[in-house]
C-alpha cells in the first residue's frame, strides 16, 4: 500500500533514508562492524537517517509502488558505494598486516578481529586497531557524517532516477577505490617487506658461507621477530601514512556522494 497520510509519508521517507545509511553503518569498522549485534547496527543506521531528516524531502513523492522500489534500490546503491569507499583504508591496513605475517612465516597464526566476526593474522588485527584509532583521532566520523549530508545535496531523494548511469559510475568508483586499497596495503607493508627481503639475502649469504648452519631453524624466529620489529619501529610513519590514506579515501567519498549526478 502506498503512503497516503503524513505519518505514512514520513515513515516512507525515513525508510528511504535508512536505505542509504544502513549500508554505510554496516561497512565501517568504527561503527561496530559485524561484531555489533544486527539490531544495534540497524538502530545506528536509523539514527543516521534521523540526523539527515531535514534532507529527506521530496517535492513530488512517487505515485507508483514500483517507483518507490526503484528509489530504494538507488539509495541502497549509494550507501553501498559510500560504505565500501569509507572502509577501504581499514581493509588496506588489515591486508598490510596479513601480508607481513605471511612473509615472516606467521600466516598460520590467527586471532579474532575486534571489529568483526572473522579471524585474521595478529599483525592484521593490530594494524586494523591502529587504523581505527587514527580514524577517530582525525575526526573521521564527523567527516563521514558530513559527507553523508552532502550526498543528499548532490543526490536528493526527489532527483530523477538514473540507475544505468549511476551503476556505471559506481562501478568505476569501486574499481578506483580497490586499486587504491591495494596500493595503500603494499605501501604500509613496504618497510617490513624490505626488512624481510634483506634478511633473506643475509641468510642466503650465510648459508653459502657456512653450509652447516640450519638456516630454516635460525631464519624462522629471526624473520618473525624482524617483521614485528619493523612494524613497531614504523608505527609513527604508519600513523602519518594512514592519515594521508584516510584523507585520500575521504576525498574519494566526496566523489562517491556525487556519482548519481
Amino acid at each position: 500500500m502506498l503512503p497516503t497520510s503524513n505519518l505514512e509519508h514520513s515513515l516512507g521517507l525515513l525508510g528511504l533514508g535508512a536505505a542509504r545509511t544502513l549500508p554505510l553503518a554496516w561497512s565501517v569498522p568504527v561503527f561496530g562492524g559485524p561484531a555489533l549485534p544486527s539490531q544495534l547496527r540497524v538502530a545506528l543506521g536509523l539514527g543516521l537517517a534521523v540526523l539527515c531528516t531535514p534532507a529527506l524531502a521530496m517535492d513530488a513523492p512517487p505515485s507508483a509502488a514500483a517507483l518507490w522500489v526503484l528509489l530504494a534500490v538507488r539509495e541502497v546503491l549509494v550507501g553501498v558505494v559510500m560504505g565500501f569507499v569509507c572502509a577501504c583504508m581499514f581493509r588496506a591496513a588489515e591486508a598490510a598486516g596479513e601480508l607481513t605475517d605471511v612473509l615472516r612465516g606467521a600466516n598460520l597464526a590467527s586471532t579474532l578481529v575486534p571489529a568483526g566476526e572473522r579471524r585474521t593474522s595478529p599483525l592484521g588485527a593490530l594494524l586494523l586497531l591502529l587504523a581505527s584509532v587514527v580514524f577517530l583521532e582525525m575526526g573521521g566520523i564527523g567527516q563521514v557524517v558530513a559527507a553523508l549530508g552532502r550526498s543528499y545535496e548532490a543526490i536528493p531523494l526527489g532527483s530523477p532516477l538514473r540507475l544505468g548511469e549511476g551503476s556505471h559510475a559506481a562501478a568505476l568508483l569501486a574499481i578506483v577505490a580497490s586499486g587504491r586499497l591495494i596500493e595503500a596495503a603494499i605501501g604500509l607493508a613496504a618497510p617490513a617487506m624490505v626488512a624481510l627481503l634483506l634478511a633473506d639475502i643475509v641468510l642466503g649469504v650465510v648459508g653459502r658461507a657456512v653450509p652447516r648452519v640450519p638456516l630454516y631453524f635460525v631464519g624462522m624466529p629471526l624473520k618473525a621477530l624482524l617483521g614485528v620489529g619493523a612494524i613497531l619501529l614504523g608505527l609513527g610513519g604508519m600513523d602519518l601514512a594512514m592519515q594521508g590514506g584516510f584523507r585520500g579515501f575521504l576525498e574519494l567519498l566526496q566523489a562517491a556522494s556525487r556519482f548519481g549526478q
